[in-house]
């Protein structure tokens, strides 16, 4: 029998986001023949901890209870002791700083961490603690090369650290849908993304008022949880937009709503690859975007969508605009985006570099 590799993920918590969604995914696709999967949070629960209860994992909640954190390390650092795993795989910042910190206490001898973003509202204070911690870590994952431009540039870290992996989603979830013309009698976009400043919400709602003057039945379904959700409403309210947006907040299912969506609207001021884009891009739905980092690596203007310039209203308007008057071009944008998401950007290309990363530093490990 073959003994399996033991792996202990760390994340933040079991937030709705992408970091989380795509770690879900992976503990569901990883070959529980080769690997023994155990995950932990440092900051509590969250909507998802269900959804990771249910995989053929183990999964533990720490709750940091400190700024600092020192209790919570302690605590990961016997939990790590405990299972003495060959690998710690880390997501998102609490995730990094605290479940590398027990990691290397704890003597493991692999430590992966996945870079997520481009962090723009990061500190000094944290990107020094980045730095030293990626002395002591194998390997840092960038979800994309914009990612992992800016982790060389403005966080220091050394490139041979740094390797590319896609982010991938599930092609029978996301199931394509084909072209589906828009009518004019009910027109429903769709933004999912965390009700963050990084994601730009404010400058859609801004761009409202100036889409339905042209198009009255203009709809625009907002699916996120964060800290601007009250902010939010309250600017819609004040815009004269309220009955013309819907906040979902809480729906996990997104696959189940995309299908019925007309278009899909990113628009952040700063994004490391936007896994909700390849997923509209797989259903079928035509995308607009910010024109920023990572975006750029799934969408080409006019090809497999649409971009704008971010912080720009108008620029939402005109490219709301292009869109909805020519559907030839938004057939073969969709056609072409469906075609680059099979090709780079499909869940199982995503684990499979994962587990080639995973069985290679074992076996470097082992014959070193």
């Amino acid at each position: 029998m073959i003994n399996k590799i033991k792996i202990v993920y760390i994340i933040s918590s079991f937030a709705l986001g992408g970091a989380e969604r795509l770690l879900l995914d992976l503990c569901r696709k990883l070959d529980k023949e080769k690997f023994e999967i155990y995950i932990c949070s440092v900051t509590g629960g969250g909507p998802l901890l269900g959804e990771f209860e249910k995989l053929d994992v183990k999964v533990k909640v720490f709750q940091k209870k400190t700024k600092l954190g020192l209790g919570v390390i302690w605590q990961i650092f016997k939990y790590l002791k405990s299972i003495k795993p060959q690998i710690v795989h880390t997501h998102l910042f609490g995730g990094d700083t605290w479940g590398r910190i027990a990691a290397i206490w704890a003597r493991v001898l692999i430590i992966i961490v996945t870079e997520h973003n481009m962090n723009l509202d990061e500190s000094w204070l944290k990107k020094k603690i980045k730095l030293i911690l990626s002395w002591f870590t194998d390997k840092i994952i960038a979800v994309s090369q914009g990612v992992k431009e800016y982790t060389i540039k403005i966080e220091k870290i050394k490139p041979a650290k740094i390797e590319v992996i896609y982010n991938g989603i599930d092609l029978e979830k996301f199931a394509w849908r084909g072209f589906k013309p828009i009518g004019f009698a009910n027109i429903k976009a769709l933004v999912v993304a965390r009700l963050h400043e990084q994601k730009g919400h404010k400058y859609l709602l801004e761009a409202m008022p100036l889409i339905c003057e042209k198009y009255p039945n203009f709809i625009l379904n907002i699916v996120g949880t964060g800290n601007l959700l009250k902010n939010l409403k309250e600017q819609a309210a004040n815009l004269g937009i309220i009955n013309k947006v819907v906040f979902w907040e809480q729906q996990l299912e997104i696959e189940k709503i995309l299908p019925q969506m007309d278009l899909f609207i990113l628009p952040s001021i700063w994004e490391g690859l936007g896994i909700a884009i390849i997923e509209a891009q797989a259903v079928g739905v035509p995308v607009l975007a910010s024109n920023i980092g990572g975006l750029k690596e799934l969408i080409e203007h006019k090809k497999t969508g649409l971009l704008f310039e971010p912080k720009n209203p108008q620029a939402i308007l005109k490219t709301v605009d292009l869109l909805l008057s020519n559907p030839d071009l938004v057939k073969q944008m969709v056609e072409n985006a469906h075609n680059q998401v099979k090709e780079k950007f499909s869940l199982e290309q995503m684990v499979k570099s994962y587990t080639d990363l995973y069985l290679n530093s074992v076996k470097n490990i082992n014959n070193s």
